[in-house]
């Protein structure tokens, strides 16, 4: 699968796969969640946004918004079991993952910054505004974003191939979060998977 990086180039590196399961009725195991809670770093994830000159505090990373969170005392958000399974990586793994329906994606994939009033209807979000920031399109427009993702290409009950990326500033181990990835999801979705890689 091709992902255009050419205009961020140096800056970040996007791990990926492409994997299938019929995995509605399962349910994700959270023995590795308190250890992933203590030993969750906020520095990669804020990294990649001042590394194009965005305030992580103001718009967080989703892995440092979730791990907030959890760390309040709320309960892991159970969503769908792909969707979870991504959620406890990102983690496990302290970076913004994106988790889309492959089927609904058209085309070749891009990361750019984004334009002069572009956004995109969020999951359980009226719009997330994409104005200089970091996202993902294909051939319809943008879809993803290490803030929130879009609601045109989200994960529903009949999803069977899904795309995740790893949102990673230049110079994180990637290979190695790639590899704990998909590690965790032969184990807990039996995941058929189809294709991965790294761009930088």
């Amino acid at each position: 699968m091709r992902i255009d990086l050419s205009e961020v180039k140096g800056k970040v590196e996007i791990p990926y796969g492409i994997f299938r399961c019929q995995c509605s009725s399962k349910e994700i195991p959270m023995e590795e969640l308190p250890e992933a809670l203590e030993k969750f770093d906020r520095e990669p994830g804020r990294r990649l946004y001042k590394s194009f000159g965005e305030d992580p505090t103001k718009f967080r990373p989703s892995s440092e918004a979730l791990y907030r969170r959890l760390k309040k005392g709320k309960p892991f958000p159970r969503i769908h079991p792909a969707v979870d399974a991504i959620n406890l990586l990102s983690i496990i793994n302290s970076i913004p993952y994106g988790l889309y329906d492959f089927s609904k994606i058209k085309g070749n994939i891009r990361l750019r910054i984004g334009r002069t009033g572009e956004g995109y209807k969020g999951i359980g979000r009226d719009r997330i505004n994409l104005e200089g920031r970091l996202l993902l399109e294909d051939e319809e427009g943008p879809f993803g974003n290490p803030t929130g993702d879009s609601f045109r290409t989200s994960v529903g009950e009949k999803s069977e191939l899904f795309l995740y990326v790893i949102f990673a500033p230049a110079g994180y181990p990637s290979e190695q979060a790639n590899l704990i990835t998909l590690d965790r999801l032969n184990k807990w979705l039996s995941a058929e998977i189809i294709e991965y890689g790294l761009r930088r």
